[in-house]
């Protein structure tokens, strides 16, 4: 199975878990790692250094919103996603489009200004991009966004349907509800032939689905790039 592999949630406060996942992903050949990178959440001299340092080990950088915290939760969309699947992490999803265009302005430009290279692909917090069409992402610096429904290349105008297992269940409903999702997106990505995301947080190898997670990395597959060639465009 092909894999596209990422780490959420890249801020200082996480900085030695991410490093302990990345070895570890490291050791089972589950490379490239693609580290989904929150800005403005204190990084300083040191921190920063070791981001680097994991970038020179050959880790992607991807954007991931700015603070990753909504700072308020707002209307039903908002409401249910928060109770389903985001809790206050739907940064996105609390700002209106011109607002979420200069969030993501400012999280490429952040790149360059801190000497790391500026990344290609662009995640929304909780993989919820807002109200931005379309035709505003292909005017912004990134090549590709991830949502939760797969991938939109603004070079070639494509959106890739694409099934994504992730392990973040910290009770027994998300456990029961992402449990089943994994699942059912492990068959389709088999039966379609297409690569299954993985999306890896910071806490997962201590959470409900870790043992999921590790017979996952233990059946192996082929990890490609977020820059290489997709199927299944729409």
């Amino acid at each position: 199975m092909k894999l596209l592999v990422s780490i959420h949630d890249v801020m200082p406060e996480t900085l030695a878990r991410v490093e302990a996942i990345f070895d570890r992903l490291v050791d089972a050949e589950f490379t490239p790692v693609t580290l989904l990178i929150v800005p403005g959440t204190g990084w300083a001299a040191d921190t920063l250094d070791r981001l680097r340092a994991l970038l020179a080990r050959g880790a992607r950088p991807a954007g991931h919103g700015w603070t990753h915290h909504a700072p308020k939760i707002s209307g039903l969309k908002h409401r249910l996603h928060s109770a389903l699947i985001s809790r206050n992490a739907a940064e996105h999803l609390s700002l209106d489009r011109p607002e979420i265009v200069a969030l993501m302005r400012r999280n490429h430009r952040w790149f360059s200004e801190h000497d790391l290279e500026p990344p290609r692909l662009y995640v929304p917090p909780a993989w919820a991009m807002g109200p931005v069409a379309r035709a505003e992402l292909d005017r912004l610096p990134f090549q590709r966004y991830e949502t939760l429904a797969g991938i939109y290349d603004s070079l070639n105008g494509r959106f890739h349907r694409l099934p994504m297992a992730g392990f973040e269940a910290d009770t027994a409903f998300r456990q029961l509800v992402v449990g089943a999702s994994n699942g059912l997106n492990r068959a389709l990505a088999r039966a379609c032939r297409q690569p299954l995301r993985l999306g890896i947080h910071p806490d997962d190898f201590e959470l409900r689905l870790a043992k999921g997670l590790e017979r996952l990395l233990e059946a192996g597959g082929e990890v490609v790039d977020y820059d290489a060639p997709l199927s299944s465009a729409a």
